[in-house]
């Protein structure tokens, strides 16, 4: 996202403020500062500038502002820079309204300014800069203000007082840490079958292929978290436009205690700008059209920020939180303090929801969902009747600054319930099984039935299933010694026997493939393209120094994305 302007733009001095003014302005401005102009313009706006910049002269003009003008000025003046956009001026001190110089002879507007903005506007204290887009007190003429002679600080105003701690409410729904179980399953059915990413998601029918073995709701906004953070965390990538598990960074993830991951997930999500919550509130329609644009840390920033002020252990008032931000930081996603160009529409009305009239509907709206959906999710908050209370958990506190991560138990490394194998090849893996287990038992098993809390998650190793994992190159050797690890070597004779016949079985049949083979003019590049995971999930076995087999079935994959590594490669024609 591009910085914004008004953060960088450098302030201009009072002479190069006056020296874009129209001559009739200039007179106007010289006027109320009983300043008489010479007619050359260059020497006007030296001689008004140099009158203006006289502290006793600048004192004079102070003492005649109202309590209002002085209040708007003050504020500009207490703002970064003493420059503030527009839009957020205009809120504060009204209007100013465009005049060209005919008009100002005709109408006479600083006679009777139809606000405090105008009035500073037309006596020189106030410009607009950037095509009408910020409004400041130029540089030079700032510090000759006596800004200690009214009643307006120019400190920000102090946070108000810490929400109160509520009695228990109705209806709980405590945070729970499914999220971690969810993104394992995803990553698995991802690892197994192909998914495509389709608007930053998934489609409705990849949704609902996952639907049984979700715990959580697999809803739009869920999933799109979970599509989200995999990417963030960079853990899944896309390869050929497909959702793919990345091998050593998701194993370092799922290999993590429970504690571990969802810190990782919270901190992802605090931090992420792929996740936009402002596309999915329920109650909104946003167009991406024009040139607007959300950047989603600026919501979770000011809730961040917001939550140090809630009991640490008690519940509160989600509306409270947001009248709280309304009346102090109300303009937390829009810096620029612009209410008119977004693109939103009310979800029941379709009428576009613009000005600062709209906030609750559009800006607080926001804030409620961020805190009900994906921090109940990630599980930072717990929340009663509907979201209208809400209360940290150890995550949340943890998130905010107020207390330590949740760490696991001493002396213990990784989570380790173990996987019961049956007789039969049904393989059962609870929610408190190392995720990395679970994940490899997937790879040779198919899914059976959805999930639950007694029964965990249940696969069933079949011909079909071990023959997937055979050309992923998985052997049966290893199977048998992984389940027999994970089992706390409880796997019923039965099983392995049955996984041994296969072996054998598949060591008497033959098979007659066709291959190709890629050669190299070195030793050197083959070894660099072996180096490469895109490359390498190419090739067969190594023929030689400069020579490997690639299934006729990988050619055109293979031949793509050597060429994309700059790499050409002559094919000799089949017969």
């Amino acid at each position: 996202m591009q910085p914004l302007l008004w953060y960088t733009c450098a302030m201009q001095t009072l002479k190069q403020t006056l020296a874009e003014y129209e001559p009739e302005l200039l007179r106007i401005i010289a006027d109320r500062w009983d300043v008489d102009l010479p007619r050359d313009r260059r020497r006007a706006v030296a001689a008004l500038s140099q009158a203006m910049l006289d502290r006793e002269r600048a004192s004079a003009i102070w003492a005649r502002l109202s309590d209002e003008q002085r209040g708007a000025l003050q504020a500009l003046l207490a703002a970064a820079d003493r420059k503030m956009p527009s839009a957020m001026f205009k809120r504060l001190a009204g209007e100013v309204r465009p005049m060209g110089a005919d008009r100002l002879v005709r109408e006479k507007p600083y006679l009777a300014p139809v606000s405090a903005a105008e009035a500073l506007y037309y006596l020189g204290l106030i410009a607009y800069s950037g095509g009408q887009a910020f409004v400041y007190v130029p540089s030079d003429l700032a510090p000759l203000l006596p800004t200690e002679r009214t009643g307006y600080d120019l400190k920000p105003p102090e946070r108000s007082e810490p929400l109160p701690s509520l009695p228990e409410p109705q209806d709980i729904r405590p945070a729970d840490t499914s999220l971690v179980d969810d993104l394992t399953t995803f990553l698995i059915h991802c690892y197994n079958e192909d998914v495509l990413l389709v608007n930053e998601s998934l489609s409705d029918e990849a949704r609902m292929a996952l639907e049984p073995y979700f715990i959580g709701k697999v809803d739009a906004v869920r999933i799109a978290l979970i599509v989200n953070l995999a990417f963030e965390m960079g853990i899944a990538a896309l390869e050929e436009e497909k959702i793919k598990p990345v091998p050593a960074k998701a194993r370092l993830w799922l290999d993590s205690p429970r504690p571990a991951q969802v810190r990782a997930l919270a901190e992802s999500w605090q931090s992420s700008r792929r996740f936009d919550e402002l596309l999915f509130v329920p109650t909104l329609r946003v167009e991406r059209t024009g040139t607007w644009q959300n950047d989603p840390l600026l919501a979770r920033q000011a809730i961040c920020n917001y939550l140090e002020g809630v009991p640490p252990n008690g519940w509160w008032a989600v509306d409270e939180l947001v009248e709280t931000i309304h009346e102090e930081e109300p303009d937390f996603m829009r810096p620029d303090g612009d209410y008119e160009s977004w693109y939103i529409r009310d979800a029941k009305t379709n009428k576009y929801l613009r000005g600062f009239e709209h906030w609750h509907a559009v800006d607080g709206a926001l804030l409620r969902f961020i805190l009900t959906a994906p921090m109940h999710m990630l599980g930072l908050l717990d929340i009663a009747e509907g979201g209208k209370f809400c209360r940290l958990t150890p995550y949340g506190r943890a998130l905010i600054g107020r207390s330590e991560w949740p760490n696991p138990p001493p002396n213990t490394s990784r989570e380790g319930v173990p996987i019961t194998v049956d007789a039969d090849g049904t393989c059962r893996a609870m929610r408190a099984t190392n995720r990395y287990e679970r994940f490899q038992l997937a790879r040779f098993t198919n899914w059976i039935g959805g999930v639950s809390s007694t029964e965990g998650y249940r696969y069933l190793i079949t011909p079909e299933s071990v023959a997937r994992a055979r050309k992923q190159g998985v052997r049966i050797d290893q199977i048998i010694t992984f389940l027999q690890r994970v089992s706390a070597n409880n796997v019923p004779e039965t099983v392995i026997n049955q996984l041994r016949a296969w072996a054998a079985a598949e060591a008497q049949t033959a098979s007659l493939e066709q291959l190709w083979v890629l050669r190299l003019p070195s030793e050197a590049l083959l070894d660099s393209l072996f180096a490469l995971p895109k490359v390498r999930r190419y090739f067969g076995a190594r023929l030689g120094a400069q020579a490997v087999v690639v299934r006729a079935d990988q050619r055109e994959a293979l031949l793509k994305v050597l060429r994309e590594n700059n790499l050409q490669v002559e094919v000799s024609p089949s017969e």
